[in-house]
């Protein structure tokens, strides 16, 4: 990204592990990735680029990783188990800061 965007465009640094040439290779927009509001979150699902998690409670559950979970949300013809990788950010949480993490979202 060019120096003077962060001041221009109020851009933040942070980098999560993604690829940022995957975001400035676009056709569409500017190229910045656009971080959605969190306000109402909990009643926009499902979640998942495919809508695979029905609920926050679901999104934040270690084991939609696990081959063998049946997703909550769309599962496609059949209904089969499969792992619903996404991000992972937020499922080494303890169950009650999980829990209150939930709590939080659901106030917004």
């Amino acid at each position: 990204m060019p120096e003077d965007h962060r001041q221009k465009y109020d851009v933040a640094w942070a980098s999560i592990g993604t690829d940022p040439r995957l975001t400035l290779q676009t056709r569409r927009g500017t190229g910045y990735y656009k971080v959605p509001s969190l306000k109402g979150v909990w009643y926009r699902g499902p979640f998942e680029h495919n809508g695979s998690i029905a609920t926050l409670e679901d999104w934040f559950d270690p084991r939609r990783l696990r081959d063998d979970y049946i997703p909550t949300g769309f599962s496609g013809a059949g209904g089969k188990a499969r792992a619903v990788k996404g991000h992972t950010f937020g499922l080494g949480l303890s169950p009650s800061d999980r829990h209150a993490l939930i709590a939080f979202l659901k106030t917004l």
